[in-house]
């Protein structure tokens, strides 16, 4: 037996750039030992697979890694709704909604065509928790490889934030400092930080490639390749929690664009809307255009 799956290029409208998701849409018959398997075999950063709703939803999704199951991510749900609508397996209207769920969670997802083709978005909910508490730049500068020159120490600081995943986000001053950070896990475990269960540091920089994006994001780790740049999208939430805490932003609903990476290395371009409140959770809309460049078939694993 042959399973059907898509590559999609997901927050980009140009094949070839953006962050490349691989989509089975008609998952339904595998368990999570063959999902791993075929992420495994497919080898990109996540492998998405589609599996019937409940619950009132449209499809139940499940992420892997090479490695392991993943948490919600916007870039991949931008790809299962993508996908499912590249194959007519969603309304085809101009504006389209549906739910999907992952990890007993609900997720709203808007489709809508627009000049540059169809355009996906997420809205989350999201209840960020904060930690003060970081690393001085003395141990930062360790971490990253970095000099005391590329921190940004007056604009803004770094903070912990989580909304699902725990990142420790660090303001740098330049594209050029964003891209020779290394993570050094000497240097992370000899530091105050280092019984805070974070794998991932989201780097930034308001210097940007596209003139259209406001901030530059690169995720570094140590379970990522020190050239690598994975995608962002599952730690949009967290940012735009991380830009409530240190920006002087009135309550009501903000946008921005982000990207990640450059426009010769997969640049994805990813817009931003959240609602600032006092009182009620953060609500997050994170979306952007996408593009299916590959279909096929594997076998099934055994």
């Amino acid at each position: 037996m042959e399973c059907a799956f898509l590559l999609v290029d997901v927050f980009t409208h140009q094949p070839f750039s953006g962050a490349q998701i691989a989509v089975f849409p008609r998952a339904g018959e595998l368990d999570e030992g063959q999902m791993q398997s075929l992420a495994r075999e497919m080898n990109q950063s996540e492998t998405v697979f589609v599996l019937p709703g409940s619950q009132g939803c449209a499809a139940e999704l499940k992420v892997f890694s090479p490695l392991s199951e993943k948490d919600i991510g916007s870039h991949t749900t931008v790809a299962a709704a993508y996908a499912l609508a590249h194959i007519g397996a969603l309304p085809q209207t101009d504006t389209t909604h549906v739910s999907f769920l992952q990890h007993g969670q609900t997720l709203s997802v808007t489709l809508a065509h627009t000049e540059t083709g169809l355009q996906t978005q997420l809205t989350r909910s999201v209840e960020p928790s904060i930690d003060r508490y970081v690393p001085d730049y003395s141990e930062l500068q360790g971490i990253l490889g970095l000099g005391e020159q590329d921190l940004e120490q007056v604009k803004s600081r770094p903070l912990f934030v989580s909304c699902d995943t725990p990142y420790l986000v660090v303001p740098l001053r330049s594209m050029a400092a964003l891209y020779r950070a290394r993570y050094n896990a000497e240097s992370w475990a000899q530091s105050s930080a280092s019984s805070v269960p974070v794998n991932e540091i989201l780097v930034y920089c308001s210097e940007t490639e596209n003139p259209q994006a406001d901030f530059h994001l690169r995720l570094v780790g140590g379970q990522i390749a020190d050239h690598d740049d994975p995608p962002v999208g599952a730690a949009v939430p967290a940012f735009a929690a991380y830009l409530c805490q240190t920006q002087t932003l009135a309550t009501g609903t903000h946008s921005l664009w982000v990207e990640r990476g450059m426009q010769q290395r997969r640049q994805s371009l990813l817009k931003v809307e959240f609602a600032r409140s006092e009182t009620a959770p953060l609500e997050v809309k994170v979306g952007g255009d996408a593009v299916v460049v590959a279909e096929g078939k594997i076998r099934k694993p055994q």
